[in-house]
């Protein structure tokens, strides 16, 4: 009995007779020796089909390879061919914006550090000198002063550098550990501290011993660490703590950063029935990433990412459009979401400009699926996005605990690929969504389908252009990704 072994890099269904079977990579299945012919199919693509009858020599076989079987190798290899390229394309042009992220970090970080640094190192060195000068003075006027001045000047010193640059602990911190870099710090300060007050009270002795020089309220400015230490702590979460701290410095650089190259609060340009992009898949980075890069381009999307200044932020909604809810989260999904929805507030804004020019909006879907994805009105839109956000907890903790999801792992589901191509999955990630949807109910699973051809935030901003009564032109994404 011959076993039939799919060594192509995609998920194949194979039927010698008894139903379809899927067939993951490097994984083979035994082939009824009844059967007369053996179909084969890509998973992901059923028109990539062959069917190879069953010849003698084909029987003797201990082991038929799938890319040997019929016209199915060279259609499948197209097919691969494709995939593999988008995959390709999609990590260089991450890999772009990436290498761009950090290009713009780097120059914000410069921009602010550079004048930072310069201001550092000069109240450091004033600091020292003033000291210095200091504890000469006082030597002459004020010798009973000169050692309390010194403690309480080291003192000042150690909490400026301890509380505002540590960051030159950090090779130390890797050398011998951070218990061992603390104690070795602040022993090297006490000592110091200690030894040059020995010094000078040592010089200040004239007929008294030196332990009569010694007075214990000499070492009450140290009092001052542990007091400041806390309010420390307190000023680091003041927002003009970023002008003071290096570290909360380089995380406004890179916020930045990415507010130049991430965030778009939207673009839209004069011009009656000038095209005006409002509603954006936001899984196509990459192509979003070549549309906008456009001068000529009109756009009322709005993106907030994580990192960004008004991420997080939320607005009320205003009385005269009886929703009810705090704030915009409420109605768009049902409850408050990390993010927020200020972005929702700035596209409605860029959305009415757009119709006060005259603008034709346009809604893009997802690939070859225009139409797709709506949902039945704006007020039908917190219960859906509660749906949908319960049914994707129930794929991520319950159906991967599944048996059904146990037996895919058995067969092999690990071994297809995880590359993600432009559309943002994977094969392993669509067979996956695939193995779901099949282990959900009937009525849950064809919700999720027809929900398919929107992004959850385009939902809402399709159902609202309909709830204001603004046309709107379908536009499908594909021709974006061929740029």
């Amino acid at each position: 009995m011959p076993l039939c072994l799919n060594d192509v890099n995609a998920a194949v269904e194979i039927n010698s007779g008894e139903g379809w079977q899927v067939l993951y990579p490097k994984h083979a299945v035994e082939v009824k020796p009844s059967s007369e012919s053996i179909s084969l199919r890509l998973r992901e693509d059923h028109s990539v089909l062959s069917e190879v009858p069953l010849t003698q020599e084909l029987r003797r076989c201990e082991e038929l390879k799938a890319s040997e079987l019929g016209s199915f190798s060279l259609r499948a290899e197209r097919w691969l061919e494709r995939e593999q390229m988008s995959v390709a394309l999609a990590a260089a042009q991450a890999e772009l914006r990436k290498q761009r992220l950090n290009s713009n970090i780097l120059k914000q970080h410069q921009k602010h550090t550079d004048a930072w640094r310069k201001q550092f190192v000069c109240l450091f060195v004033l600091a020292v000198f003033f000291l210095g000068c200091a504890v000469v003075l006082l030597r002459h006027v004020a010798p009973e002063l000169m050692g309390v001045f010194w403690v309480f000047g080291c003192s000042l010193i150690a909490l400026f550098m301890w509380t505002i640059d540590h960051r030159w602990l950090r090779p130390l911190f890797n050398l011998c550990g951070i218990f061992m870099t603390y104690f070795t710090v602040w022993s090297v300060f006490v000592v110091g501290v200690f030894g040059a007050y020995t010094y000078l009270k040592w010089n200040s002795c004239s007929e008294d011993t030196f332990v009569d020089v010694l007075v214990w309220w000499d070492f009450l400015p140290l009092c001052i660490i542990p007091f400041c230490l806390p309010a420390h702590a307190w000023f680091r979460h003041k927002k003009w703590a970023v002008k003071i701290y290096p570290d909360l410095l380089e995380e406004h650089a890179r916020g930045q950063a990415v507010e130049n190259s991430i965030v778009f609060h939207g673009r839209v340009l004069p011009g009656k029935q000038r095209p005006c992009v409002c509603s954006w898949p936001g899984k196509y980075e990459s192509a979003w990433d070549a549309m906008v890069r456009s001068s000529e381009t009109s756009a009322a999307v709005v993106f907030l990412p994580k990192g960004s200044e008004l991420f997080g932020i939320c607005d009320p909604i205003p009385a005269k459009e009886g929703l009810e809810g705090d704030c915009w989260c409420i109605p768009l999904y049902g409850e408050k979401k990390p993010w927020g929805c200020r972005w929702w507030t700035n596209w409605i804004e860029n959305v009415d400009e757009a119709v006060k020019y005259g603008a034709k909006l346009q809604v893009y879907y997802f690939e070859h699926a225009i139409g797709k994805g709506k949902v039945k009105s704006f007020s039908a839109l917190s219960q859906e996005s509660l749906r949908r956000d319960s049914l994707g907890k129930k794929s991520k903790f319950v159906f991967e605990a599944s048996e059904m999801f146990r037996q895919a792992q058995d067969a092999g589901i690990e071994e297809l690929c995880k590359g993600q191509r432009q559309d943002g999955s994977s094969q392993y990630q669509r067979e996956k969504h695939r193995l779901f949807l099949s282990w959900l109910c009937p009525e849950d699973r064809q919700f999720l389908l027809d929900s398919d051809g929107l992004g959850n935030s385009q939902k809402a901003e399709v159902a609202w252009l309909e709830r204001r009564g603004y046309p709107y032109e379908e536009v499908d994404v594909s021709p974006w990704l061929r740029m």
